[in-house]
């Protein structure tokens, strides 16, 4: 091959090279909005699963940064991402969306939506991020039996696995992984919510 027929080659390649790097910096593009409204869409159904009573929720501005002091004394492993206000059709206060990230799953961090009513009682948990072994602690989320242990139980109560709360069946990291995050949820709670509007 010829230095002329290199340089003829080198260009073809580079040419083709920008073309789908054009391309792929286009598809990236179009592709951001539908997943960021996927991404809104998932986390508005997980709200609702969770405080059905609810017509709409409010951010309460409350963000991992503020919330981490609040909850910094106890063993949760977790944080508060987030929390909205769930109110009714007529604007009133039903309880409150928790958003959780807790740490120390098997297969890494598990995030979830709970929400818990005016009294202090869990209405509902909804994991909406989750990689835990398939069969086992991906059960947490598609097992519903786990998480209905820590629904309705009176305001104040604290989770503990072997006391009120039965692990998955071989997948106690992501049994404690989520009892831990939902604690932090209602530690927060009761120690800035439970008193009305954050």
């Amino acid at each position: 091959m010829t230095s002329k027929e290199i340089v003829k080659n080198t260009v073809i390649m580079t040419i083709i090279a920008l073309v789908f790097g054009v391309i792929l910096g286009v598809v990236h593009e179009v592709t951001l909005e539908p997943i960021r409204v996927q991404k809104e869409l998932t986390l508005k159904n997980a709200y609702q699963a969770v405080m059905p009573a609810a017509s709409d929720f409010k951010d309460t501005g409350v963000t991992a940064e503020t919330a981490a002091p609040v909850i910094a004394d106890g063993d949760y492993n977790a944080q508060i991402d987030s929390v909205l206000e769930a109110v009714d059709e007529s604007g009133q206060s039903v309880g409150y969306v928790i958003n959780v990230t807790s740490h120390g799953g098997y297969g890494g961090d598990i995030g979830f939506s709970m929400g818990v009513n005016s009294d202090g009682s869990v209405e509902g948990v909804s994991i909406t991020n989750i990689a835990e072994t398939p069969g086992l602690g991906m059960k947490a989320q598609s097992d519903p039996s786990f998480l209905e242990q820590f629904l309705h139980k009176e305001g104040g109560t604290v989770f503990n696995l072997g006391e009120n709360v039965t692990a998955i069946t071989s997948a106690t990291f992501t049994s404690r992984c989520v009892t831990r995050g939902v604690n932090a949820g209602l530690a927060y709670f009761n120690a800035e919510l439970s008193g009305g509007a954050a």
